[in-house]
């Protein structure tokens, strides 16, 4: 069993990285109550449970959800405000989604496989889960986003995530890394990608497209989130316990000293000010800097090897190419 919530001393020790990053999406941040703020969460491989510690009423919770192999994908699919538990199995291409409204199971085939026409799709093993909020109705979106080719793929929740009308579009080529996210406020997530040290985002408002020079590929993780709470995401990188963030708001680089490269990014709104907060698992351990005081608080849960599910957003700025 995961240890109850302890709050430690705020010392500033850190080491130990984790190499989780390459195989994880992006993912909305974990809220599975309603007080607005990030909660604590980890999943354990080894059990294959979910272990959530709510920040509103200080509740543990450990739910079981999903196979060894599968991806994490948690999301707000039923359109509720939680975060429902939610694994994508690449060798079926089947997502199992845990609706947080009722309890209930509800699967959906989107990648791997051929889908109905009138579009033929033929989805390869290298797709990859780009869950996210494509069409701004507050519901998370069924995604794959193809390497080889650039393609993303997308059910809408706006169509009851029909197959007979999928969202397609191209964007990026093989060795990119996807980073979807809301870069232009307009409350839908923007289809982009990090090649080179370069972030090439086609932004929804407009449909127009903008490129921005940040971060080292291959020194960097890609951390972007909305840190300034503008509700724009602001295109960021981590790198060896420095947080490089280019504010949305005025285009200034704004940076954090705060951990070290052992560590695994978490970045999450965990003060409820509407501002992502920089923070940083260690074997268990996270400290955050609360952007509402600007002040570091540490808490204890987890334990070494569990995956934290505020990491979930974070990507290596390089890939292997096949």
């Amino acid at each position: 069993m995961l240890p109850a919530i302890k709050k430690l001393s705020t010392i500033f020790i850190f080491f130990g990285l984790l190499s989780i990053f390459a195989s994880l999406p992006i993912s909305a941040f974990p809220h599975f109550d309603n007080d607005g703020k990030a909660d604590l969460a980890v999943f354990r491989r080894s059990d294959r449970n979910w272990y959530v510690f709510s920040s509103e009423d200080k509740s543990f919770s450990a739910t079981q959800w999903g196979l060894t192999t599968d991806k994490l994908v948690p999301g707000d699919y039923d359109g509720d405000g939680l975060t429902d538990y939610a694994v994508w199995r690449p060798q079926t291409g089947i997502w199992y989604v845990l609706r947080s409204s009722d309890k209930t199971l509800f699967t959906q085939k989107w990648g791997m496989q051929p889908v109905a026409p009138p579009q033929t799709i033929s989805f390869l093993s290298t797709d990859e889960p780009v869950p996210a909020d494509y069409d701004g109705d507050s519901v998370t979106d069924f995604a794959v986003w193809r390497p080889d080719t650039g393609v993303w793929y997308i059910l809408k929740s706006t169509d009851n995530f029909s197959q007979n009308n999928p969202q397609i579009f191209r964007w990026g080529m093989l060795g990119d890394i996807p980073v979807p996210a809301d870069y232009d406020g307009d409350g839908k997530a923007d289809y982009a990608v990090f090649r080179g040290n370069l972030w090439y985002i086609f932004q929804s408002q407009s449909a127009s497209w903008r490129v921005v020079n940040f971060g080292r590929q291959g020194d960097d993780l890609l951390v972007p989130a909305d840190y300034t709470g503008d509700g724009k995401t602001d295109i960021a990188v981590y790198r060896k316990g420095i947080w490089f963030i280019e504010r949305s708001d005025n285009g200034q680089t704004e940076t954090y000293n705060f951990g070290l490269s052992s560590d695994i990014p978490v970045p999450a709104d965990y003060d409820g000010d509407k501002k992502t907060d920089v923070a940083v698992y260690r074997n268990g351990v996270w400290y955050i800097l609360k952007s509402s005081t600007a002040q570091m608080e540490v808490f204890n849960f987890g334990r070494s090897g569990d995956i934290p599910l505020s990491s979930l957003n974070v990507k290596q700025s390089i890939v292997g190419i096949p």
